[in-house]
């Protein structure tokens, strides 16, 4: 394989173990191998006990979207592989997701990961009548796609051969791939309200979406495979931070890149029914799982004051000194 001028970007807080051991031993075995490894932890945090030996460290404040942006600001090479501290691929994992950035197709890449889908059954199901996130109709030649509700659709059945690319608006922000001054011009630091409340929910659609309105293109490339471990250190013991941030975030990202991107009124009231409904259903299963006894009446209120507090930052002059997209 010709040399790629790239380095792998890494966010961990240090905990992942032999998760992220698995990681370290599939960069050891790329081919061509990164001209830099980039760890990022949050302050105050040790360093992970495994190592390559030959690893950068930075630090900065905790935080998905703030670890990912300071290890790319200190990437001094042309592409990045950005990646969390718990998945594995193979040697040519690099060589494939490079391949559709050389041919001038996309800026960026990424390999499909099906366990970001909603899992088949009642899940899937679930999430298709809420409008989180359900089957693609009109766009097989797309992995994902992003709806008025916020939520999303996707195609489950790509064709996994050589060199056959899909467009995406969003994809799981595990691993990616791609230049990195297009990372740059995404402009992901003036999202900050993505890591306030303590878990940066819609992290991952942010950026794709962002750098989609943006004209910055990702395509997934379909034979690309690569295993997501999941270590889950930024959800454990962070019930609240994730129930808030899922609401409050939501309607951060709707209003930001859904509503005001309409161009007439009929498309923006047609927007607002889609949220509306979203809400509306998540509401209603809420109450089922109250009677039910699977959720609680705390829980239920972290959501509504979430909801009150991202509308009031919509608000806020903070959010509207945010530059307009497009």
């Amino acid at each position: 394989m010709s040399d790629i001028d790239y380095s792998v970007v890494i966010r961990t807080t240090g905990k992942a173990k032999e998760k992220y051991n698995n990681l370290l031993q599939s960069i050891s075995e790329l081919d061509p191998l990164p001209k830099q490894i980039i760890v990022v932890l949050p302050n105050g945090f040790d360093l992970p006990d495994e190592r390559l030996g030959w690893e950068t460290y930075y630090y900065s404040e905790k935080g998905m979207v703030t670890q990912r942006l300071k290890g790319i600001a200190e990437c001094k090479t042309h592409y990045a592989l950005i990646c969390d501290d718990d998945i594995s691929f193979p040697k040519d994992f690099v060589a494939k997701l490079h391949k559709p950035i050389e041919e001038g197709v996309a800026e960026l890449s990424v390999g499909p990961l099906f366990s970001f889908l909603p899992q088949k059954g009642m899940p899937a199901f679930l999430c298709m009548i809420m409008a989180t996130a359900m089957p693609t109709l009109f766009h097989k030649d797309r992995y994902v796609s992003v709806l008025k509700s916020s939520g999303y659709s996707y195609n489950r059945y790509l064709v996994l051969r050589e060199n056959h690319y899909y467009e995406t608006l969003s994809a799981a922000w595990t691993c990616f791939y791609g230049r990195i001054d297009s990372m740059k011009d995404i402009h992901l630091e003036e999202e900050k309200w993505l890591d306030v409340h303590g878990y940066s929910a819609f992290d991952d659609q942010t950026m794709f979406y962002k750098g989609y309105l943006k004209g910055i293109r990702t395509v997934v490339v379909a034979d690309a495979l690569y295993e997501h471990l999941d270590a889950g250190t930024s959800r454990k013991g962070n019930d609240t931070a994730v129930t808030y941030s899922k609401i409050f975030n939501r309607i951060v990202f709707w209003d930001r890149f859904i509503y005001s991107q309409q161009k007439t009124l009929l498309s923006k009231a047609i927007s607002k029914v889609c949220l509306n409904y979203l809400f509306f259903m998540d509401k209603l299963l809420e109450a089922v799982k109250y009677f039910g006894k699977q959720t609680s009446k705390e829980h239920m209120l972290i959501k509504k004051q979430a909801k009150k507090d991202a509308y009031n930052y919509l608000l806020s002059q903070d959010y509207q000194k945010l530059s307009v997209i497009g």
